[in-house]
């Protein structure tokens, strides 16, 4: 019977046989313990080679202590900003911000762990160390450490050895013209200086590692949860990918026999993860119509680049392989065709995402309007989907690795197989290295002339210092669209080293944090009411610039001057109030716009807006305060303090960007607060002479949200070490 079963077969049955039970010892293989001293020398290497290249050629990053120039100067000041908050006995997950974009609130809008990561190190360092050594020291170890979490993970995939080594391998090494991925374009100080991506990074396979084996065995739910919970806190994109990402997990991972168990088993695990992060989200839902929504934005951010595009450097290898042989790429090929000969979920696992991400990375010209159906569609970035499609290709990756390992052991002479993985190993490696050494040379020699510049300027020092001895104020060196872009210390624009000096600065946004934000493009240093209406009260210059007549010379030295301008200061009345409303952001900020480049800013003449919810009806100008007197005024970060005498009611001007969680008393008595323009705090007060108050206090739901996800979390964690003696008697459920 046999025999005639074999007969009846064609060649093709008989090869295809033979090639399922090749790929069946293959399989074997990859998973087998490694006996070989040799092959364990080349797997320890391959992960080790790249960790000890980047702690080498990224070392600068730490011992050159130098300004930022990109998004490092926003996360910098985040971290000093709620330091001083700490300091001021002051809550630092929802307090006000005053430097930069005429202030914010910005934990409330913005990822706040990785900030904190860094202020709680210098807390038991004691200050010793400083914040900014911290933050870079903890990017340093963050890049060279990659290579290790990306291995677990993958081991948690269920991957073999040897492709979670080629994951790991490669994980640091992509190279994509600064696309805002994982490659380290992002993370550098001459690349885009994303630090919370970073963290993202490392959090996003952590996740994904522990979902699978939730999805797999029912087990890791506390562990899931801690993970993608501190994934919320650091990136909301990159959790919020995730989401998609743990769906894939869900449909390819879960059996279906299992399907009544695990269903619930994630939906627990969402709500848990919802529950411990609500202080972030909630909050961030509730006053999103006060974040700020550039309309300057490069359209490509939100749309992405297309299809054609897109699939284009995937065929050229631009998209894993910029400026180098395509190797990585086609090592990825490798691994998507190795998912289809070898089938086994996790492999299927690989592809799937990759192939989901790769679809959705190609942006709203393909899913038109479904995106909008995704939560804040209307201001997702699409093009920042590179980091999930780059997470799914460095899976793919390992395993084209693994096919090219298993490929090599299949040589007769264990001398010969050595030799074959060695050799594969350098070329999958060799170009990439190059290619980052170019990279990260031109990078360590961009800082080092920052440092010389820094260090040489003796002129800026003594800027710096006249400004310390002033009274606060803030201080204007510029734009990009001006001689600000001109007046630099090396790579570094002058408006972004104040920053890191400490001061409040008017300069060009970083994000565009607040409604205020990208109203500073449009300001004119050649009209005092600018600086009246921003209350500017000093201004760093090129000696060689002419200055207007409303500027008082301070300090004059071969390279700068720098002026002072009287303002009406921090408070003014309005000499009319005209009422309009607005329902969308982009409604507001053109209306404020217009009225910004308008006669009304001259005239102390303000709207009063009725906004988000358009309910106050428009109406005729009312009247002001034209003979008004402000007195006595004190500021700190987040108050400001002042007596306001007028014969008649007016409208008290707070040139402090709105925010409901402003809270104005006048005479002690609680006063109601709008916004006025440009996105200001307006207030009522009555005839004569009052002591007004305004004081930023931090949300008080946010405060018990807080409470309840501390709560959660504890729960999460202790009820985890309760069930983990029951746990331990399940039996375990066979992986397939």
């Amino acid at each position: 019977m046999t025999t005639d079963r074999l007969s009846s077969t064609t060649p093709w049955q008989r090869a295809w046989r033979l090639l399922r039970a090749a790929l069946t010892w293959m399989r074997v293989t990859a998973d087998a313990p490694l006996r070989d001293r040799w092959r364990n020398a080349i797997l320890v290497a391959i992960v080790a080679v790249p960790m000890c290249f980047n702690a080498y050629a990224l070392w600068p990053e730490v011992s050159e202590r130098v300004p930022g120039v990109n998004d490092d100067t926003f996360h910098y000041l985040m971290i000093e900003s709620a330091s001083n908050a700490i300091a001021r006995g002051e809550n630092p997950l929802d307090s006000w911000g005053p430097e930069m974009d005429l202030g914010a609130p910005r934990f409330i809008y913005y990822q706040n762990l990785p900030a904190l990561f860094v202020i709680v190190l210098d807390r038991v360092t004691l200050g010793q160390v400083g914040l900014l050594d911290l933050l870079n020291l903890t990017r340093y170890v963050l890049m060279v450490g990659l290579p290790l979490t990306v291995f677990w993970a993958a081991r948690r995939l269920e991957f073999s050895v040897v492709a979670a080594a080629g994951c790991a391998a490669v994980a640091s090494l992509l190279s994509a013209d600064h696309r805002y991925g994982i490659e380290y374009d992002s993370f550098v100080w001459r690349g885009w200086g994303m630090y919370t991506q970073l963290w993202a990074i490392h959090l996003s396979f952590i996740t994904l590692g522990c979902l699978w084996r939730l999805a797999r065995t029912g087990r890791g739910a506390a562990l899931t949860i801690v993970a993608a919970s501190a994934l919320v806190v650091s990136h909301l994109l990159y959790a919020e990918m995730m989401v998609i990402t743990g769906t894939v997990v869900f449909l390819a991972g879960v059996d279906r026999a299992a399907l009544r168990q695990r269903l619930p088993q994630f939906a627990g695990v969402g709500l848990a993860i919802g529950l411990i992060t609500s202080y972030l989200w909630a909050s961030y839902l509730q006053f999103d119509a006060y974040v700020g929504e550039s309309p300057y934005d490069a359209a490509w951010k939100l749309d992405s680049f297309g299809a054609q595009t897109i699939l284009e450097w995937l065929r050229t290898g631009e998209l894993f392989d910029h400026g180098r042989w395509p190797v990585f790429t086609l090592v990825a090929a490798a691994g998507a065709a190795s998912t289809l000969l070898i089938q086994r979920r996790s492999r299927f696992l690989a592809l799937a995402l990759f192939l989901v991400w790769l679809a959705l990375y190609f942006g709203r010209s393909v899913w038109g309007p479904i995106a909008e159906h995704i939560p804040v569609g209307s201001m997702l970035l699409f093009h920042r989907f590179i980091g999930s499609v780059d997470i799914a290709a460095i899976l793919l990756m390992g395993l084209g690795f693994e096919a090219i390992w298993i490929a090599c052991t299949m040589l007769p002479w264990r001398l010969a197989t050595t030799a074959a993985i060695a050799a594969g190993c350098v070329l999958l490696l060799a170009p990439a290295l190059v290619e980052r050494q170019a990279y990260y040379a031109d990078n360590a020699r961009w800082m080092n002339d920052v440092t010389r510049a820094y260090t040489a300027d003796r002129d800026f020092q003594r800027i710096v210092a006249t400004l310390r001895d002033l009274p606060p104020g803030r201080t204007y060196t510029g734009l990009r669209s001006n001689w600000g872009d001109r007046l630099r210390l090396g790579q570094v624009p002058l408006y972004r080293v104040m920053v890191f000096e400490g001061f409040d600065v008017l300069s060009p946004p970083l994000p565009s944090i607040n409604l205020n934000s990208d109203l500073m493009f449009h300001f004119n240093d050649q009209d005092r009411t600018f600086f009246d209406l921003f209350d500017v009260r000093y201004v760093v210059a090129p000696s060689g610039l002419p200055p207007t007549d409303f500027m008082t010379p301070l300090l004059r030295t071969q390279r700068y001057t720098l002026y002072s301008v009287p303002t009406s200061g921090a408070t003014v009345f309005a000499s009319r109030t005209i009422r309009q409303t607005a329902s969308t952001k982009v409604s507001l900020f053109t209306a404020n716009r217009a009225w910004l480049l308008g006669p009304d800013p001259g005239a102390h003449a303000f709207i009063r807006w009725a906004y988000p919810a358009p309910v106050e009806p428009t109406g005729a100008p009312a009247p002001g305060c034209t003979r008004g007197r402000l007195t006595d005024e004190v500021t700190t970060p987040s108050t400001v303090k002042v007596v306001a005498s007028c014969p008649t009611a007016s409208t008290l001007v707070i040139k402090s960007t709105y925010h409901p969680n402003w809270r104005v008393t006048v005479d002690g008595q609680a006063q109601a607060t709008y916004m006025v323009s440009p996105s200001y705090i307006g207030v009522d007060v009555p005839a004569g002479t009052h002591t007004v108050y305004a004081e930023y206090r931090s949300s008080s739901v946010r405060t018990v949200l807080l409470v309840v996800g501390t709560l959660t979390l504890l729960g999460v964690l202790l009820g985890g070490r309760l069930l983990t003696p029951l746990r331990r008697r399940l039996p375990r459920q066979r992986l397939s």
